[in-house]
Formats: structure tokens, C-alpha cells, sequence
């Protein structure tokens, strides 16, 4: 008997337990870093995540990633454009320009003056990273850091190798995981994932890469990697919901994983019960076909679990709310099914809704980010910033002396000609982006649904 009282409590133990949540309601997040956090995905699969696991805290994401940016360049921003939000918390990752990546060429250096010059490189950002940091703690900011994303130096592409920049970044990660046991600061170890996944990619295929063809910015692929890494780094909840009803129990046995089953008809062949979950599933679309096959993010983060024990034999169709999802056997209803999987629940439409939102919030972010650029790194000491008439003057002719004939220059003048079109409008994106914030979280609140289990006939 007090065997079976054990195993009762560690049941229910086990399936009342809550879903935790790394960050919390009122929060307000600064992703801080160079392009790869500016352009932001990886950052927004985070924030995809949050909202749909836990739609019940309102928490503020923010970019804070300016292209091309170093370790000098954040403490230089660190009052106007990061703790100006009044963050609690800061995510931080860079190292990607710090390393100098014109030092590394397609051949091994011998030369003393470039080795040293990579050495400075190493210790200034070694130097302002910890300056960085100390600076937040000092404020109450909680500190996250990520280890840098890795710079493709192995595969096979037209773009030129810049041989041993990943090497850098490995110095740099290592460091980085010094200051985080200093701090006993939580770090996320993108480099060594992203390293190894990377590798197997191209044993397979040695022209095929989770970097970008330009070696330095993750693709898709390797954003969604990011993500997964955080999550897991960060402890994530597995289950998005899981439903266990045991047909057994003249009562039926109910046990429910961050969801609640409100009403249950247990009285007939057809099975009707209505849930509340707390969590909407991951919205997974074709682009992260690749990433899921590479990490296990489905089984690790992404689980929405239906599963009806000591149901009659047979075939029975599921239909939730007014929507047939399926026929499922009982013997698969008793292993469990997988609705997370399934792109036509209701759970899963609202879910695309709620992506979509974000979609409209992230268009009006990287406008936001496309000022803040500009005037960072362009305009800094200019004293006429508020004549636009002025500033596209001042920028024609910086961009026809300097900057014309570099790399990116149709970044540079794309960025600029934005810059011109939505300056006069800020204060109206601002608000817009405000707004939208709150609405990203209305469109992700959860709703019951009820759920109808019906035999198929000739069962």
C-alpha cells in the first residue's frame, strides 16, 4: 500500500508540475550585439517561443544590434541605446568584428606584425567585454552571454577564406566562459554547437554550410540552431501541453501537463472533453525543415501531447472544435500522438497568427534599428541632425568620398535612402511598435477547445 501511495504522489507529482519560465512577466530583454543579432533571427525564434509557451508574460524583446558593431562600440551606446530601456535583463553576444577578420587571409601568417596586431585585437575585446559586463552587473541588469556564432573557415565557396578568424572566435568563447564563472554569469555555447553540427553537415556535403555564403551570418538553419541552443542552455520547458486521459476509471483519470481538462463526457462510445493549455505549439514552417533534422528541437521543446489509455479497440476520428485533424487507432492513441506536428489544429492556426503579427512587429523593428544605425555610425558629432535636408547632404558626400568603393557599398547606400524615408516618421513607428508589442501577446492568448474522439464505424 505504501508502495502504491508513492507512486501515486511521484504520478501526480510528475504531471502537475509547472511550466518555468527563464524570463518573466514585466521583463524587458536587450539582445545586444553586431549584424547577426541587427538582423535578428535567431533572437526572434526566441521571442517566437516565449510568446506562444508562455502568452501570459508580457515580455518586452528588444534589438540592440548595430551592423559591423565591436565591444568599444557597445560601451559607447551602452547608456543611449541599451539601458535607456530599463532593462532587466541584457543577452549579449559579440566577437564576430572584434576579431579583425582583414588580419586572416587564405593562407597561414607568419608575418610578426599581423600576429601581433590579432593579438591586440583579442586582448582589446578580452578587456571590453569584461568593462561591459562589470558595467551592467553594477546597474542590476541580469547578464546573459552567448558564445559567438562561428565563422565558416571549412567550407567549399566562392566567397574568400579568411583561414583562422574561427580559431579567434574560439579564444574569444573561451574567455567568455571565464568571465561567466568569474560572475556566475549564465552562458549559451553557440560556437561549440554550431562547430559540430557544422561539421557534419559538410562530411555529408563539403559545400554546404549553417553559415551564410558569405561565411560570417547564419542562414536560416543555423538561426533556428541558435534558438534551440538558448533554449537549451536556458533550461526551456519540453512540453507545450500534454493531455492523459485513462478510460479505465468509471470517473476517468485526468492528468494534465500545463494544460486543464474542464469538462469530460465519459458516458458514451464518442469521447467529448474540453481543455484550456496554457501554451500555443512552435510555429514550424518549411524553413526549419533543415534545423529540425540537425537538432531535436520537436522532442526537446515542442511537444503537445494527446494520449487516451483503456479506449476500446478501434479506429477513431479526433476532431477539435469544428476541425478533423485525423484517424488514429487506439493503439496510437494509447503510445500518444503529437498534435504539435499537425499544421491544421486551431492551436496551430492561431499560433500563425500570432507569427505573423511578430512578422509586422520585426518590419517596423528593423526600420527602428535602420535610425539607430545610421545615426550611431554615421552621424555620431554631426550638429545638424535634425535638418534632414542637411543629413542627406552630409551622407552623399561621406558616401561618394569613403564609403562608394568599399564592399558594402549598396549596404551602406540602401541603409541611407531608408534612413531618408522613415527619419520623418519615427515617433509613429515608435508607437506603432509599441502597440504591436501588446497585440503579439493578445493574439497569443490560449482558448479551450473541445475535443470530440468519435469510433469509425465499421470498427
Amino acid at each position: 500500500m505504501k508502495k502504491l501511495i508513492l507512486f501515486l504522489s511521484i504520478f501526480l507529482a510528475l504531471f502537475s508540475k509547472a511550466q518555468t519560465s527563464l524570463f518573466q512577466d514585466g521583463d524587458r530583454v536587450c539582445f545586444v550585439g553586431n549584424s547577426i543579432t541587427s538582423n535578428g533571427e535567431f533572437y526572434h525564434n526566441i521571442y517566437q517561443y516565449y510568446v506562444t509557451r508562455f502568452p501570459k508574460n508580457h515580455i518586452e524583446f528588444l534589438n540592440c544590434g548595430i551592423s559591423g558593431d565591436v565591444t568599444s562600440g557597445i560601451l559607447k551606446r551602452l547608456d543611449f541605446d541599451i539601458l535607456s530601456h530599463n532593462p532587466t535583463h541584457a543577452v549579449i553576444m559579440i566577437g564576430m568584428n572584434d576579431v579583425n577578420r582583414s588580419l586572416y587571409g587564405a593562407n597561414i601568417s607568419t608575418n610578426t606584425d599581423t600576429i601581433n596586431k590579432r593579438e591586440l585585437a583579442i586582448n582589446s575585446y578580452k578587456k571590453n567585454a569584461e568593462q561591459i559586463v562589470k558595467k551592467l552587473l553594477d546597474l542590476g541588469v541580469i547578464v546573459i552571454l552567448q558564445k559567438p556564432s562561428i565563422y565558416d573557415q571549412t567550407v567549399i565557396l566562392p566567397k574568400e577564406n579568411n583561414l583562422g578568424v574561427n580559431d579567434a572566435l574560439k579564444v574569444c568563447a573561451d574567455f567568455l566562459s571565464e568571465l561567466a564563472q568569474k560572475y556566475n554569469l549564465t552562458i549559451i555555447d553557440y560556437w561549440s554547437t554550431m562547430s559540430t553540427i557544422n561539421q557534419k553537415v559538410q562530411i555529408k556535403d563539403a559545400h554546404a554550410t549553417i553559415i551564410g555564403p558569405d561565411r560570417v551570418h547564419p542562414g536560416a538553419t543555423g538561426h533556428f540552431i541558435m534558438m534551440y541552443e538558448f533554449l537549451k542552455s536556458t533550461n526551456a520547458p519540453k512540453y507545450i501541453s500534454k493531455i492523459f486521459i485513462d478510460r479505465s476509471l468509471k470517473t476517468s483519470m485526468k492528468k494534465s501537463i500545463n494544460c486543464t481538462i474542464k469538462k469530460m463526457d465519459n458516458n458514451s462510445r464518442i469521447i467529448n472533453f474540453t481543455v484550456q493549455e496554457n501554451a500555443l505549439p512552435y510555429p514550424l514552417t518549411a524553413s526549419s525543415n533543415e534545423a529540425t533534422t540537425l537538432v531535436p528541437f520537436i522532442q526537446d521543446f515542442n511537444l503537445e501531447i494527446l494520449q487516451l489509455a483503456n479506449l476500446e479497440d478501434g479506429n477513431y476520428n479526433l476532431v477539435i472544435d469544428s476541425s478533423a485533424i485525423g484517424i488514429y487507432s487506439s493503439s496510437q492513441l494509447k503510445l500518444g500522438i503529437d498534435l504539435s506536428l499537425i499544421n491544421h489544429t486551431p492551436q496551430f492556426q492561431q499560433s500563425l497568427t500570432v507569427q505573423q503579427k511578430l512578422f509586422d512587429l520585426w518590419k517596423i523593428e528593423t526600420s527602428l534599428r535602420t535610425i539607430t544605425y545610421v545615426e550611431f555610425k554615421h552621424l555620431q558629432g554631426y550638429n545638424k541632425i535634425n535638418d534632414l535636408d542637411s543629413v542627406k547632404l552630409y551622407l552623399k558626400n561621406l558616401f561618394d568620398t569613403n564609403l562608394s568603393a568599399t564592399p558594402s557599398a549598396p549596404f551602406y547606400k540602401r541603409e541611407f535612402d531608408k534612413y531618408y524615408e522613415i527619419k520623418p516618421i519615427q515617433q509613429v513607428l515608435l508607437q506603432q511598435f509599441q502597440n504591436l508589442q501588446a497585440e503579439v501577446y493578445e493574439f497569443a492568448k490560449t482558448k479551450e477547445h473541445i475535443y470530440h474522439l468519435i469510433p469509425v464505424k465499421g470498427n
